[in-house]
């Protein structure tokens, strides 16, 4: 138990050399998976707070309704938005810790599959403060509330990308520049590809 709280203060405070010291130690799967488990249902809670905070701001404008029937308990049910994110946060923590250790290997790291779960997993850990975020939304309400939750949101999802980055570098033991690369090429390649698909539909339309 003393191992993993000084895992999950020093990914929070020390990441670096707190991603070293689980490679050194061969932090297990199960335990990256735990930390995981936490995040996403911290997360599902932040999501199901903070989503009735909007939807109380948008009900506030006049003719505000859902767009159709049954839209309003399809999209904005707690149970979905909770399964969404933790069912989600699994297979997002699997398929883009598999992507990312596919492109570094074609960078020159040396890292291991094993590795890179159990560092990208840990990465994830400031999404447990999605639910005191969510809560803290909900308890100044209205524009205040849509603001810190947009707010401060953003800065956890800053937080997540610089842990992954060095998540990437540690586990592959490469630069950070290479760790960077490593993030963005994925997100060029998906963008390309969309913009190839737009145009390819909006040739075919013309013709």
């Amino acid at each position: 138990m003393t191992d993993l709280l000084e895992d999950i203060f020093g990914t929070l405070f020390t990441p670096a050399s707190a991603f070293r010291r689980m490679l050194e130690e061969r932090t297990s799967i199960t335990i990256a998976a735990i930390i995981v488990l936490i995040a996403c249902i911290c997360s599902g809670i932040g999501s199901i707070l903070t989503q009735s905070v909007f939807i109380s701001r948008f009900a506030e404008f006049p003719g505000f309704e859902p767009v159709s029937p049954g839209f309003d308990e399809m999209m904005f049910s707690p149970t979905a938005s909770f399964t969404l994110s933790v069912v989600g946060g699994f297979i997002s923590w699997l398929a883009i810790a598999g992507i990312l250790h596919l492109v570094a290997k074609v960078l020159g790291g040396k890292g291991t599959f094993t590795e890179m779960l159990v560092l990208m997993g840990f990465a994830t850990l400031p999404n447990i403060f999605q639910a005191p975020i969510g809560l803290t939304a909900i308890l100044y309400g209205g524009l205040a509330g849509a603001f810190i939750a947009v707010g401060l949101g953003g800065i956890l999802a800053i937080w997540v990308l610089i842990l992954d980055v060095l998540a990437i570098r540690e586990a592959h033991k490469f630069s950070t520049g290479k760790a960077i690369a490593t993030l963005v090429l994925p997100l060029v390649a998906l963008m390309a590809l969309a913009f190839i698909i737009v145009i390819s539909i909006f040739l075919i339309s013309m013709l």
